[in-house]
């Protein structure tokens, strides 16, 4: 069987629904994923995520702005005063912040030994977000696709573009033509905005036809979902946040 490309986006934590997809896709060693950032926060379980990821050679992650909003605070230490942890707690950093401190078991060690393995741990993050790409180019049936997390200052070319527009460019990108002769799939705005209604499937843009969003509103939205499009033929498996939950309440309760 060929190797089967996939693309999905903006997890936000929710490390069941991220597992439940990769079983309904069958994700194998010989595929390829890209995620195009975000992630972490707002969702309960950001480095149970990050941990699927360093274990796996074939994913990928392009750096969202909340990977970034997430390196800023590390880098001033997650010092409350700052404007970098202020913004990050806004954007739902604090969950984030909440698993790691679980992860470092600090209520059950000595302040000293915790000192010690969080600043190992948060000089292993910030030198893992560095490492993303803003944006990978790739090609699939003689295509060339554009993988990127939030999309392009459209009055610049693709490699003069700065780490703060790939992750943040919202309307200004996906309301302009974008780039001669390639697709731009991308995350960061949830395509409910962009359908212009409760719809979170994914969107093609309909003038210009050269953009793919993608970001199911997971982190933000109870009807969100996680939307994963195949390259390899474009078809499209949707998770939907509620009918993971859903089923873990199920369980629990018996």
């Amino acid at each position: 069987m060929a190797k089967k490309v996939y693309i999905i986006s903006d997890l936000h934590g929710h490390y069941q629904v991220f597992m439940k997809l990769l079983e309904k896709i069958q994700f194998r060693d010989e595929d390829d994923m890209y995620i195009l950032g975000d992630v972490c926060d707002r969702g309960p379980q950001s480095l149970d995520i990050y941990f699927e990821i360093f274990k796996r050679k074939n994913i990928q992650l392009i750096k969202g702005n909340h990977e970034i909003m997430m390196r800023e605070s590390l880098l001033k230490d997650n010092d409350t005063t700052t404007n970098q942890f202020r913004m990050w707690i806004e954007n739902g950093g604090r969950r984030t912040i909440d698993n790691y401190h679980q992860y470092l078991n600090k209520k059950n060690i000595s302040e000293e030994e915790y000192k010690q393995v969080r600043a190992t741990f948060l000089a292993d993050m910030i030198r893992f977000v560095n490492d993303c790409p803003s944006f990978i180019e790739v090609m699939m049936n003689k295509k060339k696709y554009v993988l990127i997390h939030a999309g392009i200052n459209p009055e610049k070319g693709l490699y003069d573009q700065t780490e703060e527009e790939c992750a943040w460019m919202r309307e200004y990108f996906y309301m302009s033509k974008g780039l001669d002769g390639k697709t731009i799939i991308f995350g960061h705005t949830p395509t409910c905005f962009l359908h212009g209604e409760q719809i979170f499937d994914i969107w093609e843009d309909p003038i210009f036809h050269d953009k793919i969003g993608i970001d199911g509103g997971l982190g933000s939205f109870e009807g969100g979902q996680i939307n994963c499009l195949c390259l390899n033929d474009m078809s499209i498996t949707i998770i939907k946040k509620s009918e993971v939950y859903m089923q873990s309440e199920n369980v629990a309760d018996h």
